[in-house]
């Protein structure tokens, strides 16, 4: 017996058998191997889904095949097993994988994979699964390698098993294949037989009608049909139950002897696809032949192993083997059939490669190639003669044609031919012969006029014309001045509509002028560049241009431009060979890139090329339209290729378009997410992928896509044959992702449409804008609320701002008001004190010193109510000017117990001074103000004293400063008395203890905002009956004692020369009294001038000068005296109270400084101080 390898040699052999009544198609098988993508070689298993997409079950794994690459599945991923056997798309589009152990569901968004034989109570074992196949009622079916037929239904399972005892039991356990028919029946094929589900048992063949028990293979048709292969033949049942063997003779598929083993596949065609023994066989019902395959991958002939075969939704057929891969034939496989030569078999064509071809007038094609051999080739039949052989020749024609009368012209390298029908007699004229010689080479055409001259082209040697006999009528070079330029390159040459000579050349299009005997441009074929032309129905001219094709009317006399179709189009930017139009007006063109073909009327262009059927696709020829049926020839590397441009250029199935997948980048990592529940990215998300996927699986890596995004592109954005769009970061809102795709054949499909929404921030979502409204009118209402109580504030606060300026006014119209009272009462009390202490040195009887005496104790009186009453309006006023400087606090207690004792014991009261050890000797105040405090205190507590005693403390309290408490005998104060106390103008019995007692009861109320304004304050603790105790906190922090001053020389006492300037009479006579008491010669002068004068008369020791003169004041003398250079001590007398008097004073140059009233002793204090102070400048 022959094995494999012979019946494939023999196969091949059978091929060059003559051609019968119809052109055989010959199939040209694409192979997918682990080197495109397969996880292994051996597939046992096919599917397709509802989407398209391919599933192949191999021994290492599950592969999806979208056409250009694969997505895998092995253990890793969920499955059982690797080695997958069965496959099965049910109803809802989940993948049922049968395994070598047991059974697994790839759900419809391809994200999880159930393990439906892992555990305990699993519904189907972990058994080999042959065979998966689903009922109408949503059952699946299992059949498996031992253990039997389950039955799964939701999470139920049911086995069947055979039954010796039940005649419709499982005729084995062993399941081979399970499959439905278009009536919805379940047939299994087992090792005990074949047999048909009936709902409540299984209804088996009857061994009778088939040789074999053992049912390896069944194969459903369309129809119906139902075919059992078994290992001693194949039987059919037909639609009424009948069993019948196979019609097919095994001597008709080639050898004697070949055995068929079963019927894989009858595609929508009706082509019968057979395993045999001599391998893939290839027919109908009657008739078969073998097939065939050529192994790119083997570089030859191969006999594969072939098991599973399915037709996909376009009409694709694939097919499973073991060891080999998966064999791919596209779906228009046989709209070509293809003739080439074959060694020793001089039926089949003569030439290796076709390179000239002619129509002859009886319907033959004349065809001429590489091995010299001139072919008369029937296209109907494909049977072929050889006319004329001249296997010796050293030449390859490039051009043929056959003339009015038959003659057969070729052209050829050097020369030209010419083959007389009737003799048979071959002629030829060579380029070196002395007469007649052809033009040159190399030969782009041959075309016959209506003049009847043969005409030959030549690409770069010109044209030539001879009559029929083979003379030279006409020859036209570039440059002669005959229409063709320097360099003209033609391109080819045919007849016009009108019968002239046309010719494509690089200048344009040209046309013979017989009368002028040259070449002149077509009229109206604007433009260089044609390379080549074709006229379909005499009206219409088609011109090929640099990536463009022309459609021109011509009207007998002139071209008009009609359309253009282009790039746009999808024509590719290749230069093109040749153009004809077939019976229904498209354009078929010739290129590098294989076939195209443009249907003018809708600008549609497709491209065929191997991966369409042809076996070659560079095409050097231009094409060949035969007339009497339009079939056209064309010829590529090695065959010559003959097809129906009706049938090819029928319309194909546009595949179906699918969202491959949909990636983003969350968190920093890649996600998938599921097109089919819709697209909602969170804010943040980046780097959106969506990657689509046309699903033909014919030259699908030429298919063309378009992404527009609305609400984000403007227009489509092309992305070529990726098949795929980012977008790196998209602003929030909702979008529509539309995409389309174009097939290689330029069928586009329909669009798909996404919905795509960007969630945005947090911030601004649905909520955060409510609660932002809120916020808002929340913010709006406090805003209001606090604009209201801002104006309310504001008008608050110009309200105080008023009271405040009003109070601030008044306060310094009553500073002022004091100030200037105090000023005019000083002056007249200088008189009343001066004129007092005057009278008390003169002698006086008692009643007379007693009313002095008042007159003087009433004066002091009202001095102390003034200063007070400027003290509280500089403390008001903010003017108060303390002086710290560290002094001896021992000393200012002695000097006030030294003041205070002797009045107390006036009174019979006891005075008691008590200094605690750890008070500082020295500390750093105003020691003026402390000094007053403690006297006025002193003072009160003497006065209201009846009986009893005073006592004066000092303690000292760490990092509090000094206390001071004054404590007495007296009545004590009750509550009310007590918040009374340190009001102003007030004292604690109010009127009775003015009285009684005198008082302007300012005296405590300045005492405690001295102490405030020092940074202390003043308590006071009484109860009636029980004495008062005042405690004053000063924070004195501790000092240094300074160094003492050196001591000055004081200037030996004796009589003054004293100018005393004073504008007041009186005064002036106070003061001039008690300056001569103390022995000093006084001059007194009114007003400045005159103190001017008298300074330039006389000398004087010191100057007494008031502040307040008329015309010059006191301020101004005094610095024009000192600029004048005068150095005698300046003595300011003023009755100003206001603060700022002392320092204009010693500003302007004033030695000592002494307010009114005036004593004798504050005169010769100031007198003495001024001369100690004046002796420098003297």
């Amino acid at each position: 017996m022959l094995d494999r390898t012979s019946w494939l040699l023999l196969a091949l052999l059978a091929l060059g058998a003559p051609v019968g009544a119809a052109l055989p198609e010959m199939p040209r098988f694409r192979q997918l191997t682990v080197a495109d993508g397969l996880p292994s070689d051996t597939v046992n298993a096919l599917a397709e889904d509802r989407h398209g997409y391919l599933w192949v079950g191999t021994a290492d794994g599950l592969a999806r095949y979208n056409g250009i690459d694969h997505r895998l599945w092995r253990r890793e991923q969920g499955l059982p097993d690797n080695a997958v056997r069965a496959l099965h798309v049910d109803a809802e589009n989940r993948l049922w994988i049968g395994t070598e152990s047991g059974l697994a569901m790839l759900d419809r968004g391809r994200a999880q994979v159930v393990d439906l034989s892992d555990g305990v109570g699993a519904p189907v074992p972990a058994d080999r699964i042959t065979a998966l196949a689903s009922t109408a009622d949503g059952a699946i079916w299992a059949g498996t390698g031992n253990t039997g037929l389950y039955r799964l239904e939701g999470s139920a399972a049911t086995r069947y098993l055979p039954d010796p005892d039940d005649p419709r039991a499982l005729p084995s356990a062993t399941v081979y294949d399970v499959r439905t028919t278009p009536d919805g029946a379940l047939w299994v094929s087992t090792k005990g037989g074949v047999a048909r589900w009936t709902g409540d048992g299984f209804e088996v063949v009857a061994e009778s009608a088939v040789e074999d028990s053992i049912v390896y293979d069944i194969m459903v048709e369309l129809g119906g049909r139902l075919w059992i292969g078994t290992q001693f033949g194949v039987y059919s049942r037909e639609t009424d139950g009948r069993v019948v063997p196979a019609r097919w003779d095994e001597d008709a598929i080639g050898l004697a002897g070949n055995k068929i083993y079963a019927p894989l596949h009858r595609d929508r065609n009706g082509f019968y696809w057979l395993d045999t023994r001599a391998g893939l066989a290839l027919g109908d019902r009657d008739q078969a032949r073998i097939v065939p395959i050529y192994s790119q991958v083997l570089q030859g002939p191969v006999l594969p192993d072939l098991g599973e075969v399915l037709e996909d939704r376009g009409g694709g057929l694939w097919f499973a083997s073991s060891g080999a891969g998966l064999w791919y034939l596209p779906p228009n496989w046989h709209r070509f059939a293809m003739l080439a030569r074959r060694e020793g078999e001089e039926d089949t064509l003569g030439n290796a490669d076709v390179t000239a071809m002619a129509a002859g007038a009886d319907g033959a094609v004349w065809l001429h190639g590489s091995s010299g051999v001139l072919d008369r080739l029937d296209p109907l039949t494909g049977q072929v003669e050889h006319v004329h052989y001249d296997r010796d020749a050293d030449y390859v024609p490039d051009a043929v044609l056959e003339d009015a009368e038959g003659n057969v012209w070729f052209a050829y390298y050097g020369g030209v031919a010419r083959l007389g029908r009737d003799s048979g007699e071959l002629r030829a004229w060579n380029y070196l012969d002395a007469e007649d010689a052809a033009i040159g080479w190399p030969h782009v055409g041959l075309a016959e006029d209506g003049n009847g001259l043969i005409w030959a082209a030549t690409r770069r040697h010109g044209l030539q014309a001879r009559d029929r006999s083979g003379r030279v009528r006409e020859q036209v070079v570039p440059g002669d001045g005959r229409g063709l330029v320097e360099q003209a390159e033609i391109h080819g040459i045919q007849r016009a509509p009108d019968g002239g000579l046309w010719v494509a050349s690089g200048q344009g299009l040209l046309m013979w002028n017989a009368g002028a005997r040259r070449f002149e441009p077509v009229p109206g074929a604007r433009g260089p560049g044609v390379a080549a032309f074709a006229s379909g129905d005499g009206e219409t001219v088609w011109m090929v241009r640099d990536g463009r094709l022309e459609w021109y009317r011509w009207d007998g006399a002139e071209l008009e431009l009609r359309e253009v179709v282009d790039g746009s189009h999808g024509l590719p930017a290749v230069p093109f060979n040749g153009i004809v139009v077939d019976g229904a007006g498209v354009l078929w063109l010739t290129c590098q890139r294989g076939l195209v073909r443009v249907d003018p009327r809708l600008k549609a262009v497709q491209v065929f090329g191997a991966s369409n059927g042809l076996p070659g696709q560079n095409i050097r020829l231009p094409p060949l339209v035969r007339p009497h049926d339009g079939r056209i020839l064309i010829a590529t590397p090695g065959s010559l290729v003959i097809f129906d441009p009706a049938a090819v250029g029928s319309a194909e199935a546009v595949p179906n378009l699918v969202i491959e997948s949909v990636g983003v980048r969350r968190a920093g990592l890649v996600e998938t997410l599921d097109p089919e529940a819709g697209l909602l990215l969170r804010h943040g998300d980046r780097d959106l992928r969506v990657v689509a996927r046309l699903l033909n699986f014919n030259d699908a890596r030429n298919n063309l896509y378009r992404f527009r995004l609305r609400g984000y592109d403007s227009d489509w954005v092309e992305v070529g044959a990726v098949g795929e769009r980012a977008f790196s970061l998209l602003q929030p809102g909702r979008y529509r992702l539309e995409i389309v795709a174009r097939t290689a054949q330029s069928l586009w499909s329909a669009p798909l449409e996404l919905d795509l929404e960007v969630a945005p921030p947090w911030w601004r979502s649905w909520w955060a804008s409510l609660l932002l409204l809120v916020l808002v009118a929340v913010l709006l209402g406090a805003m209001a609320t606090g604009w209201q109580r801002r104006v309310r504030r504001r008008m608050v606060w110009e309200r105080i701002r008023h009271e405040n300026e009003v109070s601030r006014n008044a306060s310094e119209a009553k500073t002022r008001f004091l100030a200037t009272l105090g000023h005019e009462v000083r002056t007249p009390m200088t008189g009343v004190l001066g004129m007092s202490e005057l009278l008390l040195e003169t002698p006086l009887d008692g009643r007379q010193r007693r009313y002095t005496e008042s007159i003087q104790r009433a004066g002091e009186h009202l001095m102390r109510l003034v200063n007070d009453a400027l003290d509280l309006a500089r403390i008001e006023a903010g003017r108060l000017q303390l002086d710290p400087q560290p002094f001896d606090l021992r000393q200012l207690l002695d000097e006030v117990a030294g003041l205070m004792g002797p009045m107390a014991r006036q009174r019979d009261l006891g005075f008691r001074l008590d200094a605690a050890r750890d008070v500082p000797a020295w500390v750093r105040g105003d020691a003026v103000r402390v000094r007053q405090i403690l006297l006025n205190l002193l003072g009160n507590a003497i006065k209201f004293t009846e009986t009893g005693s005073v006592e004066l403390a000092a303690t000292w309290l760490p990092g509090a400063g000094l206390r001071l408490a004054v404590t007495d005998t007296g009545p004590g104060l009750n509550a009310e008395q007590r918040q009374r106390l340190f009001r102003r103008f007030e004292q604690a019995e109010g009127a009775r203890t003015a009285a009684r007692y005198g008082g302007s009861g300012l005296g405590l109320a300045i005492c405690q905002e001295l102490a405030a304004a020092m940074g202390g304050r003043i308590d006071v603790d009484s109860a009636p009956g029980e004495g008062t105790r005042f405690t004053v906190e000063l924070p004195l922090p501790p000092a240094t004692a300074p160094k003492a001053p050196p001591a000055q020389q004081p200037q030996a006492a004796g009589a003054r020369r004293l100018l005393l300037v004073e504008d007041d009479p009186t005064v002036a006579e106070v003061i001039a009294g008690l300056l001569r008491a103390q022995g000093h010669a006084v001059t007194h002068v009114a007003h400045g001038l005159a103190a001017l004068v008298e300074l330039a008369a006389h000398e004087f020791d010191t100057l007494l000068l008031d502040l307040d003169l008329p015309g010059i004041d006191g301020l101004a003398l005094a610095r024009q005296l000192r600029a004048q250079g005068r150095a005698q001590p300046l003595v300011a007398i003023t009755a100003r109270a206001d603060a700022e008097a002392e320092p204009l004073a010693r500003a302007a140059g004033f030695d000592a400084f002494l307010r009114k009233p005036v004593t004798g002793q504050a005169l010769a204090e100031v007198i003495a101080a001024a001369d100690a102070i004046g002796v420098p400048r003297r």
